[in-house]
C-alpha cells in the first residue's frame, strides 16, 4: 500500500482485522513501483475465514487488489489456566514442547491490569508473578 495514512492503518484498523478472523498479521516497510515506499501488509487467516478477511482488506484500506497462498502451520500443544497471585487471578498460557518440557507465559493483559492497579512496573509484576509460577511448578 503506497497511498495509505498511517492513521487509517492504526489500531482501530488492526483490532478490526483480528475480528474479521486474522489470526496474525504484521506491516513491512517495502518500495514500491516508481520508487515509492509503500507498506506490505502480510496475513495469516484460516481457510475457513480466507473470504472474510480479504473482504475486510479490500473494503477497509485504498489496495484494488491482493495475493494470497496456502502455508503450513505448526502449533506447540497448549493450554490455559488461571494463577492465583497476591496481586489478584492472571491467565497463563502453557505449552508442551516437542521434548516434553512445558513453557509459560502469563497474558499481558493481565500484567497490565495488575501493574495499573497495584502501581507497580511491568517489569517488577512480570518478575515477581514468575518467580511464583516458577515456585509452584516446582512444587507439583
Amino acid at each position: 500500500m503506497d497511498d495509505s495514512s498511517g492513521e487509517w492503518l492504526g489500531q482501530d484498523l488492526q483490532q478490526d482485522l483480528l475480528q474479521a478472523g486474522a489470526i496474525d498479521f504484521y506491516f513491512s516497510p517495502v518500495q514500491m513501483k516508481k520508487g515509492r515506499p509503500g507498506l506490505k501488509l502480510s496475513v495469516l487467516a484460516g481457510a475457513t475465514r480466507l473470504d472474510e478477511v480479504a473482504d475486510f482488506i479490500l473494503e477497509h484500506t485504498p489496495t484494488i487488489g491482493l495475493r494470497y497462498f496456502a502455508v503450513e502451520r505448526r502449533e506447540l500443544p497448549r493450554r490455559m489456566f488461571s494463577l492465583s497471585t497476591p496481586y489478584g487471578p492472571v491467565q497463563v498460557k502453557e505449552v508442551s514442547l516437542p521434548s516434553g518440557m512445558k513453557r509459560h507465559k502469563i497474558e499481558y493483559e493481565d500484567l497490565r491490569r495488575l501493574s495499573r492497579a497495584h502501581g507497580l512496573s511491568l517489569l517488577r509484576l512480570q518478575q515477581e508473578l514468575y518467580a511464583l509460577l516458577q515456585s509452584k511448578a516446582g512444587n507439583t
